[in-house]
Protein backbone atom coordinates (compact mmCIF):
# COMPACT_ATOMS: atom_id res chain seq x y z
CA UNK A 1 0.00 0.00 0.00
CA UNK A 2 1.05 3.35 -1.07
CA UNK A 3 0.25 6.83 0.64
CA UNK A 4 0.51 10.07 -0.19
CA UNK A 5 2.21 12.97 2.04
CA UNK A 6 2.68 16.47 2.01
CA UNK A 7 6.28 17.53 2.48
CA UNK A 8 6.64 21.18 1.95
CA UNK A 9 3.69 21.38 -0.13
CA UNK A 10 4.50 18.55 -2.18
CA UNK A 11 2.53 15.73 -2.54
CA UNK A 12 5.35 12.60 -2.11
CA UNK A 13 3.98 8.65 -2.58
CA UNK A 14 5.56 6.35 0.47
CA UNK A 15 4.66 2.43 1.49
CA UNK A 16 3.71 2.33 4.67
CA UNK A 17 6.42 -0.01 5.62
CA UNK A 18 9.23 2.45 4.22
CA UNK A 19 7.67 5.11 6.57
CA UNK A 20 7.65 2.45 9.59
CA UNK A 21 11.99 2.10 9.32
CA UNK A 22 12.73 5.50 8.81
CA UNK A 23 10.89 6.51 11.54
CA UNK A 24 12.58 3.50 13.60
CA UNK A 25 15.69 4.91 12.78
CA UNK A 26 14.86 8.74 13.24
CA UNK A 27 13.74 7.81 16.71
CA UNK A 28 16.83 5.19 17.78
CA UNK A 29 19.59 7.00 15.46
CA UNK A 30 20.88 3.75 14.43
CA UNK A 31 20.36 1.92 11.81
CA UNK A 32 21.57 -1.17 13.66
CA UNK A 33 18.99 -0.66 16.72
CA UNK A 34 15.95 0.64 14.51
CA UNK A 35 16.81 -3.11 12.92
CA UNK A 36 16.83 -4.67 16.50
CA UNK A 37 13.71 -3.01 17.17
CA UNK A 38 11.66 -3.94 14.18
CA UNK A 39 12.77 -7.27 14.05
CA UNK A 40 14.13 -7.14 10.55
CA UNK A 41 17.79 -6.70 8.88
CA UNK A 42 19.83 -3.43 8.72
CA UNK A 43 19.77 -3.77 4.95
CA UNK A 44 15.92 -3.54 4.78
CA UNK A 45 16.65 -0.21 6.84
CA UNK A 46 18.70 1.26 4.55
CA UNK A 47 16.99 0.42 1.42
CA UNK A 48 13.93 2.28 2.92
CA UNK A 49 16.18 5.10 3.45
CA UNK A 50 17.59 5.33 0.55
CA UNK A 51 14.17 5.10 -1.42
CA UNK A 52 12.67 7.73 1.04
CA UNK A 53 15.39 9.98 0.27
CA UNK A 54 15.68 9.47 -3.24
CA UNK A 55 11.83 10.32 -3.45
CA UNK A 56 11.90 13.37 -1.46
CA UNK A 57 15.17 14.47 -3.21
CA UNK A 58 16.61 15.64 0.12
CA UNK A 59 18.89 13.57 2.81
CA UNK A 60 16.98 12.94 6.08
CA UNK A 61 20.51 11.34 7.64
CA UNK A 62 23.97 12.54 8.37
CA UNK A 63 25.70 9.53 8.59
CA UNK A 64 28.72 9.20 10.64
CA UNK A 65 30.58 5.52 10.69
CA UNK A 66 30.94 4.03 14.39
CA UNK A 67 28.33 6.70 15.53
CA UNK A 68 25.11 5.98 14.17
CA UNK A 69 23.25 8.36 12.21
CA UNK A 70 21.88 12.03 12.81
CA UNK A 71 19.29 14.11 11.39
CA UNK A 72 19.66 16.56 9.27
CA UNK A 73 17.69 19.67 8.57
CA UNK A 74 15.24 17.81 6.39
CA UNK A 75 15.17 14.55 8.56
CA UNK A 76 14.23 16.71 11.86
CA UNK A 77 11.25 18.38 10.11
CA UNK A 78 10.00 15.10 8.44
CA UNK A 79 10.15 13.21 11.83
CA UNK A 80 7.44 14.71 13.38
CA UNK A 81 5.18 14.57 9.79
CA UNK A 82 5.92 11.22 9.74
CA UNK A 83 5.44 10.36 13.70
CA UNK A 84 2.18 11.86 13.22
CA UNK A 85 1.01 10.35 10.42
CA UNK A 86 2.11 6.80 11.39
CA UNK A 87 -0.19 7.75 14.61
CA UNK A 88 -3.22 8.31 12.85
CA UNK A 89 -2.68 5.58 10.57
CA UNK A 90 -2.44 2.93 13.71
CA UNK A 91 -5.20 4.49 15.47
CA UNK A 92 -7.12 3.87 12.03
CA UNK A 93 -5.96 0.11 11.32
CA UNK A 94 -7.06 -0.69 15.28
CA UNK A 95 -10.19 1.19 14.83
CA UNK A 96 -11.36 -0.88 11.38
CA UNK A 97 -10.29 -4.21 12.65
CA UNK A 98 -11.92 -3.48 16.14
CA UNK A 99 -15.49 -2.54 14.18
CA UNK A 100 -17.32 -5.61 15.35
CA UNK A 101 -16.94 -4.20 18.76
CA UNK A 102 -13.33 -6.42 19.90
CA UNK A 103 -10.42 -4.41 20.73
CA UNK A 104 -7.61 -5.18 18.68
CA UNK A 105 -4.74 -3.98 17.69
CA UNK A 106 -2.15 -2.40 19.59
CA UNK A 107 -1.94 0.06 22.27
CA UNK A 108 1.00 1.60 23.70
CA UNK A 109 1.34 2.25 27.17
CA UNK A 110 3.84 4.26 29.54
CA UNK A 111 4.11 3.14 33.08
CA UNK A 112 5.90 5.39 35.51
CA UNK A 113 9.04 3.02 36.49
CA UNK A 114 8.42 2.55 39.92
CA UNK A 115 5.05 1.52 39.32
CA UNK A 116 5.72 -0.84 37.04
CA UNK A 117 6.05 -4.04 39.30
CA UNK A 118 2.96 -3.09 41.17
CA UNK A 119 0.27 -2.01 38.59
CA UNK A 120 1.58 -3.85 35.08
CA UNK A 121 0.65 -7.64 36.26
CA UNK A 122 -3.06 -7.09 37.33
CA UNK A 123 -3.75 -4.72 34.29
CA UNK A 124 -2.20 -6.61 31.51
CA UNK A 125 -3.74 -9.97 33.12
CA UNK A 126 -7.09 -8.39 32.96
CA UNK A 127 -6.52 -6.98 29.26
CA UNK A 128 -5.73 -9.63 27.96
CA UNK A 129 -8.86 -11.68 29.60
CA UNK A 130 -10.89 -9.42 28.12
CA UNK A 131 -9.00 -8.34 24.68
CA UNK A 132 -6.85 -11.48 23.53
CA UNK A 133 -6.15 -9.71 20.49
CA UNK A 134 -4.69 -6.62 21.80
CA UNK A 135 -0.57 -6.35 21.95
CA UNK A 136 0.68 -4.05 24.45
CA UNK A 137 3.79 -2.25 23.94
CA UNK A 138 5.15 -1.01 27.19
CA UNK A 139 7.24 2.03 27.78
CA UNK A 140 8.57 3.39 31.27
CA UNK A 141 9.87 6.06 32.47
CA UNK A 142 9.93 9.04 34.79
CA UNK A 143 6.71 11.16 35.05
CA UNK A 144 7.91 13.43 33.06
CA UNK A 145 8.96 11.37 30.71
CA UNK A 146 5.92 9.82 30.31
CA UNK A 147 4.24 13.55 29.74
CA UNK A 148 6.60 14.35 27.03
CA UNK A 149 6.22 10.62 25.25
CA UNK A 150 2.09 11.06 25.29
CA UNK A 151 2.42 14.97 24.05
CA UNK A 152 4.44 13.51 21.09
CA UNK A 153 2.29 10.73 20.64
CA UNK A 154 5.25 7.62 21.36
CA UNK A 155 2.08 6.11 23.78
CA UNK A 156 -1.32 6.23 23.75
CA UNK A 157 -2.07 6.11 28.00
CA UNK A 158 0.38 6.84 30.79
CA UNK A 159 0.01 5.14 34.34
CA UNK A 160 1.21 7.79 36.38
CA UNK A 161 0.82 10.26 39.27
CA UNK A 162 -1.44 13.30 38.45
CA UNK A 163 1.00 15.59 40.38
CA UNK A 164 3.09 16.31 36.93
CA UNK A 165 0.69 15.41 34.19
CA UNK A 166 -1.17 19.34 32.86
CA UNK A 167 -4.54 20.23 33.95
CA UNK A 168 -5.62 20.40 30.27
CA UNK A 169 -4.28 16.61 30.07
CA UNK A 170 -7.40 13.83 30.79
CA UNK A 171 -6.86 11.71 33.63
CA UNK A 172 -8.64 8.85 35.12
CA UNK A 173 -7.90 8.25 39.11
CA UNK A 174 -7.72 5.13 39.92
CA UNK A 175 -6.20 5.46 43.64
CA UNK A 176 -4.93 7.92 46.08
CA UNK A 177 -1.29 7.35 46.97
CA UNK A 178 -0.40 8.61 50.28
CA UNK A 179 3.51 8.65 51.22
CA UNK A 180 4.60 5.64 53.35
CA UNK A 181 7.90 5.62 55.09
CA UNK A 182 10.07 1.74 54.88
CA UNK A 183 12.09 1.28 57.83
CA UNK A 184 15.04 -0.49 58.46
CA UNK A 185 13.41 -3.61 60.58
CA UNK A 186 16.24 -3.03 63.09
CA UNK A 187 15.55 0.42 64.01
CA UNK A 188 13.48 0.96 67.11
CA UNK A 189 11.01 3.18 64.42
CA UNK A 190 10.33 0.16 63.29
CA UNK A 191 8.86 -0.95 66.30
CA UNK A 192 5.91 1.64 66.30
CA UNK A 193 2.36 1.31 64.00
CA UNK A 194 3.30 4.42 62.30
CA UNK A 195 5.56 7.33 62.15
CA UNK A 196 5.74 11.41 61.52
CA UNK A 197 7.75 13.41 59.58
CA UNK A 198 9.61 14.77 62.71
CA UNK A 199 10.69 11.43 63.96
CA UNK A 200 11.97 10.89 60.88
CA UNK A 201 13.78 14.09 59.65
CA UNK A 202 17.24 13.13 61.78
CA UNK A 203 17.44 9.81 60.37
CA UNK A 204 19.59 9.21 57.19
CA UNK A 205 17.38 9.10 54.26
CA UNK A 206 18.01 7.29 50.82
CA UNK A 207 16.09 9.47 48.81
CA UNK A 208 14.42 8.36 45.46
CA UNK A 209 16.25 10.59 42.51
CA UNK A 210 13.70 10.97 39.73
CA UNK A 211 12.50 14.02 38.27
CA UNK A 212 10.29 15.59 40.26
CA UNK A 213 10.66 13.23 43.32
CA UNK A 214 13.67 15.34 44.94
CA UNK A 215 10.74 18.02 45.27
CA UNK A 216 7.62 16.71 46.56
CA UNK A 217 9.72 14.48 48.85
CA UNK A 218 11.45 17.67 50.36
CA UNK A 219 8.19 19.55 50.47
CA UNK A 220 6.75 17.37 52.26
CA UNK A 221 9.22 17.87 55.78
CA UNK A 222 9.23 21.56 54.49
CA UNK A 223 5.62 22.04 54.83
CA UNK A 224 6.48 21.06 58.23
CA UNK A 225 9.43 23.48 58.92
CA UNK A 226 11.87 20.13 58.32
CA UNK A 227 14.44 18.89 56.63
CA UNK A 228 15.00 15.32 55.34
CA UNK A 229 18.82 14.00 56.31
CA UNK A 230 19.47 12.80 52.34
CA UNK A 231 22.98 10.70 52.88
CA UNK A 232 22.57 8.64 49.52
CA UNK A 233 20.26 9.26 46.53
CA UNK A 234 19.36 6.44 43.67
CA UNK A 235 17.21 6.32 40.50
CA UNK A 236 15.87 2.18 40.96
CA UNK A 237 13.60 1.80 43.77
CA UNK A 238 14.94 -2.00 43.75
CA UNK A 239 17.86 -0.25 44.80
CA UNK A 240 16.75 1.90 47.34
CA UNK A 241 15.03 -1.50 49.11
CA UNK A 242 18.04 -2.72 48.85
CA UNK A 243 19.53 0.17 51.17
CA UNK A 244 16.94 0.57 53.35
CA UNK A 245 16.97 -3.66 53.45
CA UNK A 246 20.78 -3.16 54.93
CA UNK A 247 20.40 -0.72 57.34
CA UNK A 248 22.03 2.30 55.22
CA UNK A 249 18.69 4.44 55.94
CA UNK A 250 14.87 5.23 55.76
CA UNK A 251 13.18 5.82 52.61
CA UNK A 252 9.81 7.20 51.17
CA UNK A 253 7.65 5.91 48.51
CA UNK A 254 4.45 6.75 47.24
CA UNK A 255 2.98 2.78 46.74
CA UNK A 256 4.62 0.29 49.06
CA UNK A 257 3.10 -3.55 47.67
CA UNK A 258 2.22 -7.00 49.43
CA UNK A 259 5.94 -8.01 49.17
CA UNK A 260 6.69 -4.92 51.28
CA UNK A 261 4.51 -5.73 54.52
CA UNK A 262 5.83 -9.40 54.71
CA UNK A 263 8.34 -10.78 57.55
CA UNK A 264 11.72 -11.07 56.13
CA UNK A 265 12.31 -7.78 53.67
CA UNK A 266 15.12 -6.09 55.88
CA UNK A 267 12.22 -3.00 56.71
CA UNK A 268 9.14 -2.73 57.56
CA UNK A 269 6.23 -0.14 55.56
CA UNK A 270 5.11 2.06 58.08
CA UNK A 271 1.89 4.69 57.31
CA UNK A 272 3.10 8.81 57.97
CA UNK A 273 0.91 10.74 60.33
CA UNK A 274 -0.44 13.78 59.72
CA UNK A 275 -2.18 15.37 56.93
CA UNK A 276 0.24 14.99 53.74
CA UNK A 277 0.20 15.96 49.99
CA UNK A 278 -1.31 12.65 48.62
CA UNK A 279 -1.21 12.39 45.13
CA UNK A 280 -3.79 10.49 42.66
CA UNK A 281 -1.98 7.56 40.97
CA UNK A 282 -3.94 6.94 37.56
CA UNK A 283 -4.26 6.64 34.10
CA UNK A 284 -3.37 9.78 31.65
CA UNK A 285 -4.05 10.10 28.13
CA UNK A 286 -4.67 12.60 25.32
CA UNK A 287 -8.26 13.88 23.88
CA UNK A 288 -7.27 12.50 20.83
CA UNK A 289 -6.92 8.91 22.12
CA UNK A 290 -9.65 9.07 24.08
CA UNK A 291 -11.72 8.45 21.24
CA UNK A 292 -10.18 5.49 20.11
CA UNK A 293 -11.78 2.19 20.92
CA UNK A 294 -8.51 0.53 22.24
CA UNK A 295 -7.98 3.25 24.70
CA UNK A 296 -11.66 3.35 25.57
CA UNK A 297 -11.44 0.02 26.42
CA UNK A 298 -8.10 0.47 28.34
CA UNK A 299 -10.34 3.19 30.73
CA UNK A 300 -13.07 0.41 31.08
CA UNK A 301 -10.70 -1.82 32.71
CA UNK A 302 -8.77 0.14 34.59
CA UNK A 303 -12.28 1.81 36.59
CA UNK A 304 -13.79 -2.02 36.78
CA UNK A 305 -10.34 -2.92 38.53
CA UNK A 306 -10.43 0.69 40.68
CA UNK A 307 -14.24 -0.09 41.46
CA UNK A 308 -13.19 -4.08 42.58
CA UNK A 309 -10.56 -2.72 44.94
CA UNK A 310 -7.79 -4.56 43.23
CA UNK A 311 -5.27 -1.57 44.06
CA UNK A 312 -6.27 -1.28 47.48
CA UNK A 313 -3.43 -3.64 48.67
CA UNK A 314 -1.06 -0.95 47.43
CA UNK A 315 -2.84 2.00 49.37
CA UNK A 316 -4.11 0.29 52.57
CA UNK A 317 -2.17 -1.10 55.68
CA UNK A 318 -1.80 -4.58 56.47
CA UNK A 319 -4.23 -6.05 58.64
CA UNK A 320 -2.83 -7.20 62.01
Amino acid sequence: MSIDIFFRGYALQFTLKQLRYVDAALRTGSIAHAAREMNISQSSISAAIDATETLMGVALFHRMPAKGIRPTEAGVHATEKIAQFLSSARILESDLMSSKGVAVGSLRMGCYAPTAPFMLPRILNSVRAAHPQVRVEMKEGDMENLVEFLNAGEVDVALTYRRVTPETMPFMPLFPAPPWALIPEAWPLAQKPAVSLHDLAAEPMIMLDLASTHHYFGQLFKARGLSPNIVYTTRSSSVLRGLVAANYGYSILNICGPQDRKEGAGYVCRPITGKLDTPSFGLAYTRAARHTSIVSAMLSICARLAQEGAFDDLVMAAET
